[in-house]
């Protein structure tokens, strides 16, 4: 057993509540996050007392700044001294207890779960206290608060949902005051806790402001937290840029993105496939999106501040709700001891070093055991979390005390067959807006007709699986290097034909600067690590250019489709509050730019591609998921000049072993505005 520390706070979740869904009273909500961040209404029924482990000051720093030992896991003298020197910064940047979000690291999802846990534990406490007092001094209102309190769970907000393509933001999330029932059927408006924070104890001495090439976070001025502020050192949030950042195309983008998530085949490596959903693809290509998208010039876009909007935790529930329903889906990928390189066949062992904060050294990561500990986090026991404990909500798991709403006749906390589990898939890529089969269905036929598709049966596909004739998803595969600003930053892809200009898609790099104390970065930063994600080009958009391609040419193959595909293309480095870094355009046939305006090769990205896929349907069963294979690249975009690049794990959708030939480079020089 772990040497117990002189104070720690266990994570348990709501264990006193019992296993329910989330549903919560908006009331008992508001107010018991309103009492971890330091804010009491006087109509709250008195003072919650809240103890300094469940502070909202605390949680927060856990992710990040302030660097000092979590006031939920305090250790003991000789605990710190064993091998502890404080004046040596490797230990001291950060201190033991801070672990700072796993990014970039195979234990991303399992590491926030008890994060977000932790959170609903700490409003949940006191959302009980808070019912139990208004019940006491509202004698007519016994056995209805209580029960209430019982059930909260923290929300989670669907930020891929439908509507928010044509709605963004609810006025929950932005909104600085909120209305809440009292006790009596009053109503009231009352400060909202979920628009931002204030520092409890005022700004912590070691935040430091951050500078962008199109201005300043003023983090160690601003009082409170931030979204789209400008460079101003009062700071202000930009609610209409806020909304802009996560409506219309770029909602659009979000939705096909995570539906890609859930089209992974059957039958690929637990290991592998298991980190390129935790890294890769929840990371850097959904996660980080939606944290650059809400912060802007603001905290959320800066990992060391980021758990300081209160939108941090609204965003990880969801994030934890999308892990609920891969893992659903696929119980069978998991992370294990490690994974077998496929490209020499030897057994490589996951380590801190493609995490952040973890451990001060670089050790082994495994699911279990000591080297599997979710640091700071603690049982009742006194151990520490680890991840096969965070895996599952079913009744078989580790007890949790939370699930998720039924969601298109999915329940993660129920067992079920394989095969409604492959048809949950197929349902969640449908609903997110990716569906292969139902886009082959409008194109136009005459016009795809010249695109080649390898037989399934030739392809190695399982029995019963027929391909769809004449028809390939396109996909532009991004590798950026992490640390090319200095910080978070993103790539967007454009489409441009005529006067029509519009957002395709993002990849977003959720990244530290050179000064952070982040340890496995640094070494990173050193060996000049790609961040990979990819952008699936709308099927409506893929079928008008397959269109006019095929009517302006008599003989057309399937690379001069994709070459008139690259050259409606455009990209853009963008930096958090919105800056044009350098931009590129698409296609061969793109000008050179001159040298002295050409971007640096230390941000030049390593590949930037279009690859594209088949598909195979089961035959006599439309519920089936779409089996994409015989991945191909095609035309790459943009020049890397002489960037180096860096082999990274490949990507289970589009590995190296499934395409032909090399991948290619990039055609097209970025240009600085």
């Amino acid at each position: 057993m772990t040497d117990l520390p002189i104070y720690y706070y266990p994570v348990v979740g709501r264990k006193s509540t019992g296993a329910q869904n989330h549903p919560h009273q908006f009331t008992l909500f508001i107010l018991g996050f309103a009492a971890i961040q330091g804010i009491h209404h006087p109509r709250d029924g008195g003072f919650q007392p809240v103890p300094p482990a469940a502070s909202y000051m605390e949680i927060a720093g856990i992710h990040g700044r302030p660097y000092r030992e979590y006031a939920g896991d305090r250790k003991m003298p000789e605990q710190k001294a064993a091998d502890y020197d404080p004046a040596d910064p490797k230990d001291t940047l950060p201190i033991p207890s801070r672990f700072g979000g796993s990014h970039e690291s195979v234990s991303f999802p399992t590491w926030h779960r008890p994060y977000v846990m932790l959170v609903e534990q700490a409003i949940g406490d006191v959302a009980d206290r808070l019912a139990a007092d208004i019940e006491r001094e509202n004698p007519k209102e016994v056995g209805v608060w209580v029960p209430e309190a019982r059930k909260l769970r923290f929300p989670y907000w669907d930020w891929a949902a439908p509507k928010v393509v044509v709605e963004g933001f609810p006025p929950v999330i932005v909104d600085d005051t909120v209305e809440i029932l009292l006790p009596g059927g009053q109503t009231a408006a009352v400060r909202n806790p979920l628009s931002y924070y204030s520092y409890q104890g005022g700004i912590p001495s070691d935040f430091q402001d951050e500078a962008t090439r199109s201005g300043i976070a003023y983090f160690s001025q601003w009082t409170r937290s931030f979204r789209h502020s400008p460079s101003d050192p009062n700071g202000s949030t930009d609610n209409e840029a806020l909304q802009a950042a996560i409506i219309g195309e770029r909602a659009e983008n979000v939705r096909r993105q995570l539906g890609l998530l859930f089209n992974i085949p059957d039958g690929e490596d637990p290991a592998r496939t298991y980190d390129e959903f935790s890294n890769t693809l929840n990371e850097s290509r959904i996660h980080g999106l939606i944290h650059g998208a809400v912060g802007g010039n603001g905290h959320m876009s800066t990992p060391d501040y980021a758990a300081f909007d209160p939108f941090f935790f609204l965003h990880h529930s969801n994030v934890d709700r999308i892990i609920a329903l891969w893992e659903w889906c696929y119980p069978e990928y998991w992370m294990g001891d490690g994974y077998t390189n496929p490209r020499n066949g030897r057994f490589a062992a996951w380590t801190q070093d493609r995490g952040t904060y973890a451990q001060v050294y670089n050790e082994q990561i495994l699911p279990t055991g000591a080297r599997g500990a979710l640091y700071p986090f603690r049982l009742e026991n006194g151990e520490y979390w680890n991840s096969e404990q965070t895996r599952f909500l079913d009744a078989a798991s580790y007890p949790k005390y939370y699930s998720y709403d039924e969601f298109l006749g999915i329940k993660v906390d129920q067992p079920a067959t394989p095969e409604e589990r492959r048809a949950a898939r197929a349902r969640i890529y449908e609903y997110y807006g990716f569906s292969p089969g139902e886009a082959a269905t409008k194109t136009n036929k005459a016009s795809w007709s010249h695109v080649p598709v390898r037989s399934a049966k030739e392809a190695g596909l399982p029995e019963l699986f027929k391909e769809i004739s004449n028809f390939r998803i396109f996909v532009v595969v991004v590798r950026l290097p992490e640390h090319a600003f200095n910080r978070s930053y993103n790539f967007e892809l454009h489409y441009n034909h005529g006067t029509e200009s519009r957002f395709i898609g993002a990849v977003t790099v959720f990244a530290r600067p050179d000064h952070s104390p982040c340890k496995a970065c640094a070494k990173r930063r050193a060996s000049g690590s790609i961040i990979r994600g990819a952008i699936p080009l709308p099927f409506s958009l893929v079928n008008d250019i397959v269109v006019r391609s095929r009517a302006g040419r008599t003989n057309s193959t399937l690379e001069t489709t994709t070459e008139d595909i690259t050259r409606c293309l455009s990209g853009v480095l963008v930096d958090m509050a919105g800056k044009v870094l350098a931009t590129a355009r698409g296609g061969k046939e793109a000008p050179r730019v001159p040298d002295e305006e050409s971007a640096s090769e230390t941000v030049m990205p390593a590949e930037v591609a279009l690859y594209t896929s088949a598909a195979a349907e089961k035959t006599g069963d439309k519920k089936h998921p779409v089996h994409l294979f015989d991945w191909q690249a095609h035309n790459a975009l943009f020049s890397v000049g002489s960037l180096r690049q860096v082999a990274t794990m490949a990507n289970m959708l589009i590995s190296p072993e499934r395409l032909e030939g090399r991948r290619p480079g990039s055609l097209l020089n970025f240009q600085i505005p």
